[in-house]
């Protein structure tokens, strides 16, 4: 008899996670994961304007060239998937299932009527490989939960319900930490929610020698005596000891006997060296107090000011957006009864560095690590199809309240006040001087003793039999520019490599290295003012 299998995909800001489930045993099978998306730029918005730039239909093609190529990775015979279950945020999802994106992308009755933009349904949905593009069983079957509004997407849900918060009296704060941080206020089953853009930096990207949750990332750090011990993501994305170093300068105080490599830091290692040097007096007002203004980690990994001033950022971003969250709901943020930390940022971060640092609020009384809640469920969709229906009365019944922190003027006040802090080195009292005057609630004080629940020991808990494989997906848009003069400014400009020349003057450019419109060196430098992402087209 012929194995029977159901895929589960997370569409995630900054990459794919897919994993191979076996019907019959309920077993995981196989795990393969992007260290990016296949998408340019590092965050919802970035893909947003590449695909209006290029169109749906091409992002489309993007996106799922690089999910065949991870299903490809997944090791088993493509023939015998029955399922694929998907899960990611609206606008993901929207690009996996070839739907209108505009109504995302801009605000307002006003604008759509003028596009002419009609706003699709984003209910659950069941469709095929065909309609997709999925190189898989021509009867295979698949499925997209649903949003519980156009705003708030499939992955709100998840970590809604695998939290199982809606069905609780009291207060939680429930934050899916990654790029496009998720963040959602539960009172007694109520949803005050949000999307804050806390940018790359939170997950290891836009970080010099940064990277996502992988093999060899740097994830925490620990304190011994002002010298740092390095926590590394081992093959099976386990957590190893690795060497001690002096964060000042780079040298080893004592070397590690697994001799694991460093290859990088991701986010939560990032968080950590954040508190670290904060704690340690080696980062005052933004500025690294080291002769060379470089914090040293492990094998010549290092975070420079470029990289705290980002991670200030992102960090900033959290904290105004809990405050927003808490001013609409007419709460204090000392009033929430629980955290909960899902994605693999959240789950990989240590939460007492979060909390001194202002990720999640300083109050915070118990606090709960619940790893990749969008791939969770997917998985459970992918093994209990009926589930979806299950979900779309929950979506539909959900009492729901979007806060949009583009346009809500209690969070550019906030987040102005962050940037003072971060950037120009606002002293504290002052920060919570201002709040005062805005008729805001203060930052409360710090809890001395949290409970911290870890429910698994990684973000995935379950790899399978075969392990984990890392797949690098490489696509390539090919364009050609009238008025080009192959001077090749672009190239030079570039500073992720994203961008080569053929010898009869096409530019072609890696998606999956370009950092999107947050960078566009390539557009602003181009002197003759010809480079056009709309003009570029899939040749992988």
């Amino acid at each position: 008899m012929n194995d029977r299998y159901a895929i589960a995909i997370d569409i995630g800001t900054s990459g794919i996670r897919a994993q191979t489930l076996d019907i019959g045993s309920l077993k995981v099978i196989s795990t393969a994961i992007t260290l990016r998306h296949p998408l340019p730029g590092a965050n919802v918005v970035d893909h947003l304007h590449f695909a209006l730039k290029v169109g749906i239909e091409t992002a489309h093609n993007l996106l799922i060239e690089a999910i065949n190529k991870v299903i490809a990775g997944l090791n088993i015979d493509t023939q015998n998937i029955e399922r694929v279950a998907v899960c990611g945020n609206p606008i993901q999802l929207s690009l996996f299932n070839n739907i209108e994106i505009r109504d995302l992308a801009y605000w307002g009755e006003n604008a759509l009527e003028r596009l002419d933009v009609k706003i699709p349904s984003r209910n659950s949905t069941i469709t095929s490989p065909k309609e997709i593009g999925l190189i898989i069983s021509d009867t295979a079957s698949i499925f997209i939960p649903p949003a519980i509004r156009h705003e708030i997407g499939a992955d709100a849900l998840a970590m809604l319900f695998k939290t199982e918060v809606l069905d609780k009296e009291g207060i939680y704060l429930v934050s899916d930490f990654g790029t496009n941080a998720e963040i959602a206020l539960v009172i007694d089953g109520e949803v005050f929610a949000c999307s804050a853009a806390a940018g790359p930096a939170i997950e290891g990207q836009m970080i010099n020698k940064g990277r996502l949750a992988s093999p060899g990332a740097i994830c925490d750090l620990e304190d011994i005596d002002y010298n740092w011990k390095s926590i590394i993501l081992d093959n099976d994305l386990l957590t190893s000891d690795g060497d001690v170093i002096d964060p000042s300068n780079g040298k080893i105080s004592l070397k590690s006997t697994n001799d694991i490599k460093a290859t990088g830091i991701t986010g939560t290692g990032v968080i950590a060296a954040f508190s670290l040097g904060i704690s340690n007096d080696l980062i005052v007002d933004s500025k690294i107090k080291t002769k060379d203004h470089k914090i040293h980690l492990q094998d010549d990994i290092y975070l420079n000011e470029d990289d705290i001033i980002n991670i200030g950022k992102a960090l900033g971003a959290f904290r105004a957006a809990h405050l927003t969250l808490a001013e609409k709901a007419d709460i204090l943020l000392e009033d929430i009864d629980a955290v909960y930390m899902a994605g693999a940022s959240g789950f990989y971060v240590d939460p007492l560095k979060s909390l001194n640092i202002g990720q999640i609020p300083p109050s915070s009384r118990e606090i709960f690590q619940v790893g990749n809640t969008s791939l969770d469920l997917a998985k459970d969709i992918a093994l209990n199809p009926s589930l979806l229906d299950d979900l779309q009365e929950i979506a539909d019944k959900m009492r729901s309240n979007h806060i949009m922190l583009a346009t809500s003027k209690t969070f550019e006040k906030i987040y102005s006040l962050e940037l003072s802090f971060y950037e120009e080195g606002m002293p504290f009292w002052m920060y919570n001087q201002w709040l005062e005057k805005y008729g805001f609630q203060s930052i409360p004080s710090k809890e001395p003793n949290p409970i911290v629940h870890k429910i698994f020991e990684r973000d995935i808990p379950e790899l399978g039999v075969n392990g984990l494989n890392v797949i690098k997906i490489g696509l390539t848009l090919e364009a050609q520019f009238d008025g080009c003069t192959s001077c090749l400014t672009c190239i030079k400009n570039c500073p992720e490599d994203a961008i080569s020349l053929t010898g009869d003057g096409k530019i072609l450019l890696r998606t999956d290295k370009c950092a999107g419109l947050g960078c566009q060196k390539c557009v602003l430098g181009c002197p003759e003012k010809v480079f056009d992402y709309g003009k570029f087209l899939n040749i992988s």
